[in-house]
């Protein structure tokens, strides 16, 4: 399915929905056949593009999803579901001028895992703007978002970019992940213990 049926901009849906508005009101109007054609085949076309979006998950959707699902998975300290939806390998890039590479088994056995529960840390991600989602090569996509860890009270904001690659079962999995200072977005922070 196209990227452009499967995730439409949000412009799109708004165009339809006042074309919609537009027309309708024109035929309640003057009650004209060609009217009332146009508004059908705009109320037809609206359809199926919510319907397209509702059915077929972007390559986009579908990293934001998973990134939803890790983020959940370090926030309840569970490094099987967190790895669950990385790659085989994952290379990692903090403020270290040569990226780390991690198997999923070192990533889950990794010590970061114990300071998570040592400080009981809190994990969130927000503003998945579609603005940060580039297409890097075929069959991956690299979505940037905000992120923080919380231990007693204390926040530690980041913003990443994590890219996603279509594995041989079909699934994107996390393959590289980069993170950086959450006010500029541009100077590589590492996240502690990592």
């Amino acid at each position: 399915m196209p990227t452009f049926l499967a995730d439409p901009p949000q412009a799109v849906i708004v165009l339809l929905v006042a074309g919609l508005l537009v027309t309708g009101l024109i035929w309640m109007n003057r009650r004209g056949r060609k009217v009332a054609i146009a508004f059908l085949v705009l109320l037809a076309l609206t359809c199926l593009v919510v319907l397209v979006d509702r059915l077929f998950e972007s390559p986009r959707e579908e990293a934001v999803r998973r990134v939803q699902a890790m983020v959940a998975a370090a926030d309840h300290h569970d490094p099987d579901a967190f790895v669950a939806h990385v790659a085989d390998t994952v290379e990692y890039k903090g403020e270290s001028q040569t990226p780390a590479k991690f198997t999923r088994d070192q990533l889950r056995r990794h010590p970061f895992w114990n300071l998570l529960r040592q400080f009981n840390a809190h994990v969130a991600a927000w503003d998945f703007s579609r603005d940060d989602v580039t297409y890097p090569v075929r069959q991956s996509v690299e979505v940037g978002f905000l992120a923080k860890g919380e231990a007693d009270g204390k926040p530690f904001p980041m913003y990443f970019r994590a890219t996603f690659q279509r594995q041989a079962d079909g699934q994107l999995k996390l393959v590289r992940l980069a993170s950086f200072d959450a006010v500029t977005r541009n100077k590589p922070v590492s996240v502690p213990g990592l």
